[in-house]
């Protein structure tokens, strides 16, 4: 198939819906944390692990994964980092503003039954997709830890619900990790690699899932690959 009759097919034939932004809030300086209804009720919520792509301005699309999801709406996280065209449209767009969606696209799943701890990797919006999986493997019975990277305490999304998490099961352990935060921080600092050195062995045990910037990507990768972990057991949302 060509090019140009591949981006027709897509633009004509993927699933696709129009929304419309009902919520719409800023945490701290770097994220958008955005509520998009759906036309129509659907009989079970977006998949975990799901993301859509949004046509912002009309004509742009974006990839953002889906953080939460009903059976009437879902949430996305937006970062500022860049500004680019996806940014400063949720940034400026007003409660009621419909929005073309495409998917929801299913290429980053949980992956059950493996029997092993989960580690979870995430910077910035990038923990939206385990902000519903991690759920998963605590109601199997497995120890799972969240290292989300961020530059200040401010800009954590979803912080109170990992907390309360934390709180209500032991088995959960929610790490924020700052890279500039400031003197009252009293958490871990650096990078996500940073807390994970002598504990290779605790790696090779886990599942390992990666969502967030290239750098810290490729970062828990290098890391990964030198403590001998098996590529079976590491899964990384590359957004198709």
């Amino acid at each position: 198939m060509s090019f140009f009759k591949t981006i027709k097919h897509w633009f004509t034939e993927a699933p696709h819906f129009e929304g419309t932004i009902t919520a719409s809030e800023r945490i701290g300086a770097r994220i958008q944390k955005v509520t998009i209804s759906l036309p129509a009720p659907v009989a079970v919520p977006f998949p975990v692990g799901c993301f859509v792509q949004a046509m912002t301005w009309g004509v742009i699309p974006r990839a953002y994964s889906v953080a939460t999801a009903t059976t009437t709406s879902f949430t996305l996280l937006v970062s500022f980092s860049g500004m680019g065209a996806g940014s400063r449209f949720f940034a400026e767009a007003p409660i009621g503003t419909k929005v073309t969606c495409y998917g929801p696209f299913d290429d980053f799943p949980y992956h059950a039954g493996t029997g092993r701890t989960k580690i979870f990797f995430a910077t910035s919006t990038g923990v939206a997709p385990f902000r519903r999986m991690v759920e998963i493997p605590l109601k199997e019975g497995f120890e799972t830890a969240l290292f989300l990277g961020t530059p200040k305490e401010a800009d954590i999304a979803f912080k109170k619900e990992f907390e309360d998490l934390e709180r209500a099961n032991p088995l959960f352990h929610f790490i924020p990790v700052l890279s500039a935060g400031d003197t009252t921080w009293k958490g871990a600092r650096g990078y996500v690699t940073d807390q994970f050195k002598g504990r290779g062995d605790l790696l090779r045990e886990s599942d390992i899932y990666i969502c967030g910037v290239p750098m810290m990507t490729a970062g828990v990768l290098a890391m990964l690959k030198k403590e001998g972990v098996p590529e079976s057991q590491i899964f990384v949302q590359k957004f198709g």
